[in-house]
């Protein structure tokens, strides 16, 4: 009996193994999916009545291939030009003064501005301030003997007992006192206004017009002879510098200007730069050369910021091009443009920006030739796909 139940145990457990007999599992469900999918070209469509076409006043253009000028964007520092920055030292030793105020770093300052008074320091000589006031009043006593003597020539001249050449004389010994006295006043007063009480006031002038960058001395201190007093740099002019590597130096067109973009500002108005001869400098650590162009309008920019620089490259090229009023850009920085599909139907179309020349956008793929895009309300219709718009 045992052995009949080891060979029953035994045939059923064939059996399972062998799937006969039994039904397949069920299978498993996906661990997510997803309900009504909708694909990208439905989100990003915009269909619109047709009064609302006139009154966004759609506008449209042709993408087609174009010969361009070949070009490359790279990273630029604005500089100040060489010789354009300026320190200004202490002529001598002295104490600084300042009657109207310092102007704050930051300020723009003419050429020939009077920043600070220097008083120079001499010998220490404690009689000179009284020297001034023994000769003052020595010239105040010889004008009022002139004076006295003058009056009495002349009234000798009116009885005819004097000549009119000692009345000449009278007077202009007068006017040589005069001219005496007042000066030793002034050499007076401007002992008695002196900080170091020598007077010799000089004044210390900005020598270029423009920017006060820095202020190194306060009113009120002495300083040493060739001490730093403050630096002021030119606000005009101002250069860019390009680092671009050294085997793509020979490729770059140095004869036309070059396109300036601050950052943050794409799209926005280039500055238009002209290229200029500056100093032979270079990045061993980068392999990387440096090229210089002047700035021909100030622009939004100041010295030590960085820009976006669109250098001019020799030959040209041929790309899909349309125009710049069609690329509109997202909060991330993505590109797009909206094709027209129909008159009143608009596709939002990602699209892959290879450079901008001018009001021209050469694109490296997005869209087809011939494609038609919105170039005037294309802001009105993102508006208006994301909920903005009205």
């Amino acid at each position: 009996m045992t052995r009949s139940v080891s060979l029953a145990v035994m045939t059923a457990l064939l059996t399972a193994a062998c799937g006969g007999g039994t039904a397949a599992p069920a299978k498993a469900d996906p661990p997510a999916k997803v309900a009504n999918p909708v694909g990208e070209a439905s989100l990003t469509s915009v269909t619109l009545s047709e009064d609302a076409v006139k009154r966004l006043g759609i506008q449209t253009a042709t993408a087609a291939v174009e010969t361009v000028q070949r070009s490359r964007h790279a990273g630029g520092e604005i500089i100040v030009p060489p010789g354009g920055a300026v320190t200004v030292t202490a002529p001598v030793s002295g104490t600084l003064q300042a009657p109207d105020g310092v102007p704050s770093p930051g300020a723009r300052v003419s050429r020939g501005q009077t920043i600070f008074a220097l008083y120079p320091i001499q010998p220490a000589d404690r009689d000179v301030q009284l020297d001034s006031e023994r000769a003052a009043a020595t010239t105040e006593a010889e004008l009022a003997l002139a004076i006295q003597r003058r009056q009495r020539l002349e009234r000798l001249l009116a009885d005819g007992a004097a000549s009119q050449r000692s009345v000449e004389e009278a007077r202009a010994q007068q006017a040589v006192a005069e001219a005496n006295a007042q000066a030793a006043r002034a050499r007076a007063k401007d002992l008695g206004r002196s900080p170091t009480g020598t007077g010799g006031g000089m004044a210390v002038r900005s020598p270029i017009a423009g920017v006060l960058v820095s202020i190194t001395a306060a009113p009120g201190q002495t300083v040493a002879a060739s001490a730093p007093l403050f630096e002021v740099a030119q606000a005009e002019g101002l250069w860019v510098k390009v680092q671009v590597f050294v085997g793509e130096r020979a490729g770059v067109d140095r004869s036309r200007p070059a396109e300036i973009v601050a950052l943050g500002d794409v799209p926005g108005p280039a500055i238009i730069a002209a290229p200029v001869t500056g100093p032979p400098s270079a990045d061993p650590n980068t392999a990387t050369t440096d090229l210089f162009y002047a700035l021909t309008a100030a622009g939004n920019v100041r010295a030590g910021e960085r820009v976006s620089v669109r250098l001019p490259l020799s030959g040209s090229e041929q790309g899909l091009v349309v125009p710049t009023a069609a690329i509109l850009y997202d909060l991330n920085g993505g590109s797009w443009v909206y094709e027209v599909t129909s008159p009143t139907t608009f596709v939002r179309r990602r699209v892959e920006i290879r450079s901008q020349v001018g009001d021209k956008t050469l694109l490296t793929r997005g869209i087809d030739p011939g494609t038609k895009v919105v170039i005037a309300g294309a802001a009105e219709l993102f508006g208006t796909e994301f909920g903005a718009g009205k």
